[in-house]
């Protein structure tokens, strides 16, 4: 499960698939950003940092209307369909579902944005940070001003180094200029705690925690765990957004293949075999996991399959509906 609710922030990390580059060229790159432009203001996200590497990237943002499965999941397919149709190629793209950090941000946010646009200049992408203000896939040089894109919230980020933007530009360009330790860079990857089945763990306990599973993980203090934990228990089910929207999605998907494909649920529910109608399983897996951001868990509950059956029709329907300009429309639903 991962929780959500409005004013919810998180930082948010996705790879390319088995550690893969995926943003290699500035194509790849430039579709990323226009998705952003697109989306964030559609989708009521506001954008504090951000940073495009070969391999993965970076967002710190916060929720508004909108969840944030449903915001990445239309990101990150809509992405996925046209990498695939620039290198001639089919599968997935990213290593499996995104991962993502619920925030407290009266402690972590400048080091959250700080690590972020430091990203590129870690890892070797610029030498100096002359170039990082001009390397045009990290909200770095949009914090100074050097560079503009306006869905990035970039006045609210400077806010918090004073009311006046001269000062405040100062004032962020000296603190990005500051070492971060390795355990912050750790906490901000990991989170400092996981809330699962079995309470509150503390990761500065583990030896694994990059591994551990649980509800969620939060980057902030005990306290911050705690109250987490509390609104978790306290909304129960409702902690995941929108399941009625989505309930209304999965009805008219299967309506849509009943009318366009001729299979009624009872059939695609049923024991029937064939390739026509497995074809029709294959694009409601997709759907349902790609575009409504459903679990693969959940996805098996609703087709009445076994995991490793769903797991085959998700990569067959990304395989026959890539193009398909239902798939493209259904993003809009």
């Amino acid at each position: 499960m991962r929780p959500d609710w409005e004013d919810a922030l998180h930082h948010i990390m996705v790879r390319g698939i088995d550690g893969k580059g995926i943003f290699l060229e500035g194509s790849d790159k430039s579709d990323l950003i226009k998705r952003f432009e697109e989306l964030v203001p559609e989708m009521d996200i506001n954008v504090y940092a951000w940073a495009i590497m070969p391999n993965h990237f970076h967002l710190l943002a916060r929720t508004g209307n909108e969840p944030l499965f449903r915001f990445m999941h239309r990101l990150l397919t809509g992405y996925a369909v046209s990498y695939n149709h620039r290198n001639d190629r089919k599968g997935y793209v990213f290593q499996g579902r995104f991962k993502s950090i619920l925030v407290q941000e009266e402690m972590y946010f400048l080091n959250l944005m700080k690590y972020i646009h430091l990203n590129p200049l870690k890892a070797g992408l610029v030498t100096n940070y002359h170039e990082l203000q001009e390397y045009r896939w990290c909200g770095h040089g949009s914090i100074i001003g050097v560079r503009k894109y306006l869905w990035h919230n970039r006045l609210y980020a400077l806010s918090k180094f004073g009311p006046s933007i001269y000062d405040s530009i100062s004032r962020y360009i000296k603190y990005v200029s500051e070492e971060i330790s390795n355990k912050t860079m750790d906490e901000l990857n990991l989170g400092t705690y996981i809330l699962g089945k079995q309470g509150i763990c503390d990761l500065a306990q583990e030896n694994n925690g990059d591994n551990r599973r649980g509800c969620c993980r939060v980057l902030g203090n005990k306290e911050f765990a705690v109250s987490t934990m509390n609104r978790v228990k306290l909304m129960g089910n409702r902690v995941v957004r929108d399941r009625e929207d989505t309930h209304r999605k999965v009805i008219r998907l299967f309506t849509w293949v009943a009318d366009n494909m001729g299979f009624s649920t009872q059939v695609i529910l049923g024991n029937t075999r064939n390739p026509e109608l497995s074809d029709s399983r294959a694009l409601i897996a997709w759907v349902l996991s790609h575009h409504l951001g459903l679990s693969q868990s959940d996805c098996a509950g609703i087709l009445r399959m076994s995991r490793s059956g769903i797991r085959k029709a998700i990569s067959t329907g990304i395989e026959i509906y890539s193009d398909s300009q239902f798939i493209k429309d259904i993003t809009l639903w």
